[in-house]
């Protein structure tokens, strides 16, 4: 009888082993998983900060210089190094008719500030700030 208890015992060792084995497998991938979650989390956060900190300047300078940026170039200061800003400005110009009578009437320029996705370093799209939203 005892060898037969002993053979028990000595496969449910083995069985013990493997069982672990497992847990230690699951427990190894869970651990990737959360640590590929965070690394996602982590580059989010990152691009989410560098858009804010454009969105601040070229808001700054729109609302400081407005009409005036047509006729210079823009920069902004990202973690990267400065970066150029495409800008765009368009006159509006519309004819406004009253009682029958029609007068031309010049609205303010609106004025476009673009930043590439790739100029600020993140992913997605393009970043555009406009004097008429």
């Amino acid at each position: 009888m005892s060898t037969c208890f002993d053979s028990l015992r000595r496969r449910q060792r083995g069985d013990i082993l493997l069982e672990a084995l497992v847990g230690v497998l699951i427990t190894s991938v869970i651990g990737a998983g959360l640590a590929h979650v965070v690394g996602r989390v982590l580059s989010s956060q990152r691009d989410a900060k560098v858009e804010n900190m454009v969105v601040e300047q070229l808001r700054g300078q729109l609302h400081a210089d407005g009409v005036g940026l047509c006729d210079r170039s823009v920069r902004v200061k990202l973690p990267d190094g400065d970066k150029t800003v495409s800008v765009a400005c368009e006159s509006a110009a519309a004819n406004v008719t009253v009682s029958g009578i029609t007068r031309p009437v010049d609205a303010p320029a609106r004025v476009d500030l673009k930043v590439s996705a790739r100029d600020m370093g993140v992913e997605g799209a393009d970043l555009q700030l406009s004097s008429r939203q």
